[in-house]
């Protein structure tokens, strides 16, 4: 895989404008965010507040359909309207105060009546990442929702009376591929080490090190030995209950060095190896709401007008089924932990390889499928 490119001072500072947020939904988030057109039918006072929100974190561009001027009660209810904007289109001064928000955000307006610009052209409707419609009438909700079902448009429908609102999404399929979870289960694989794990963990002869090198060697390897030697003496289990649980961190105890009065001394690895009993010894296997999407019908039957995600959710599948022999491709990252940095580089470095092969797997999987599928190679690119 190429090394990434060095940032640009523009990236640089695009990155500290949006510092906040990108922590949230990453690089992939903030790049879907800038690459998306929403169109907001009625700038009234919700609809120019949602816009506001999209603005404000950088979306792509945003285009206001309103054939309104403004009026007393707009100004009475709608931040971005004054006294002055009496009288004056709707959507250009909403237009006009929301780019001045975000420069890095486009933003048009049409100044006509959504319910004929739809009659007469409905697919200008078409052309959106999604639609906002607040303040419209069920005679352009009902014709509007089919024709963005058809066209596989999210269309979001916004109301408010006083302090009570509702807001109704309408939308085929939204797929998360980085669904960014708040606790994860780091995927360490040592119930069933691949090949070049195995060996790094097999030529650590823990009894041979000294105090310093044995109390900085990571976690992961007093873990890995002593669960080896649990497994040998259960019938190749893995400790399921808090009593077996329990067996294993007294067999790790027990391997803690001592000093000349016969008292233990203070290893932090083992202790953290301790406490990763419960998160670490876990046996490795699809989970259950990824196991649902490789066996949805969109997965398993794909066609030509199938979407990235099932596409990559089929690669997935099949890595399962052959390389992966029943798991899905590794992860690659590690936890912190208490070593020796070179130590810890080593066994991050192996993880790192690992996930890498298998990611170079599923790629290549991928390309085969667009091949098939008629489907430009692009479509999905290797990031």
């Amino acid at each position: 895989m190429a090394s990434p490119a060095p940032k640009s001072p523009e990236q640089n500072e695009k990155t500290k404008k949006y510092d906040r947020q990108l922590r949230l939904w990453g690089d992939h988030g903030q790049s879907a965010l800038e690459s998306a057109h929403v169109c907001l039918i009625n700038a009234c006072g919700m609809g120019t507040e949602i816009l506001k929100s999209l603005v404000l974190p950088g979306i792509g561009a945003f285009t206001i359909v309103d054939g309104k001027c403004i009026s007393e009660e707009d100004v009475g209810s709608n931040f971005f309207m004054d006294v002055e904007s009496i009288g004056k289109s709707r959507a250009e001064i909403a237009t006009q105060l929301l780019l001045e928000l975000n420069p890095d955000v486009r933003g048009d307006y049409v100044d006509e009546n959504p319910l004929q610009l739809f009659e007469n052209n409905p697919h200008f409707f078409s052309g959106f990442s999604v639609v906002i419609a607040t303040g419209i009438t069920e005679r352009l909700l009902v014709p509007l929702s089919k024709h963005l079902w058809s066209a596989g448009i999210p269309l979001v429908v916004a109301c408010s009376y006083g302090l009570i609102g509702s807001v109704r999404l309408q939308v085929k399929e939204h797929t998360v591929v980085e669904s960014h979870p708040d606790n994860i289960t780091p995927d360490l694989r040592l119930d069933a080490p691949f090949p070049s794990l195995r060996q790094y963990m097999d030529s650590v002869n823990l009894q041979e090190l000294d105090l310093k090198d044995h109390s900085h060697t990571p976690y992961l390897v007093p873990l890995y030995k002593c669960l080896v030697r649990w497994r040998e003496e259960n019938d190749g289990a893995l400790p399921k209950t808090y009593k077996e649980k329990q067996a294993l961190r007294e067999i790790i105890r027990k391997e803690i060095r001592r000093d000349e009065h016969g008292n233990p001394v203070d290893e932090e690895n083992f202790e953290e190896a301790i406490r990763a009993v419960n998160f670490a010894v876990l046996p490795t296997s699809v989970p259950k709401n990824v196991d649902e999407i490789l066996n949805d019908d969109c997965c398993i039957n794909l066609t030509s007008k199938s979407k990235p995600f099932w596409i990559i959710a089929k690669a997935v599948r099949d890595f399962v089924e052959n390389e992966g022999a029943g798991s899905l491709p590794l992860r690659g990252s590690l936890p912190d932990m208490t070593a020796e940095t070179a130590r810890y580089i080593t066994l991050q470095q192996l993880y790192y390889n690992k996930a890498s092969r298998d990611a170079e797997v599923v790629y290549r999987r991928v390309q085969q499928l667009l091949h098939q599928l008629n489907q430009p190679d692009d479509t999905i690119s290797e990031a």
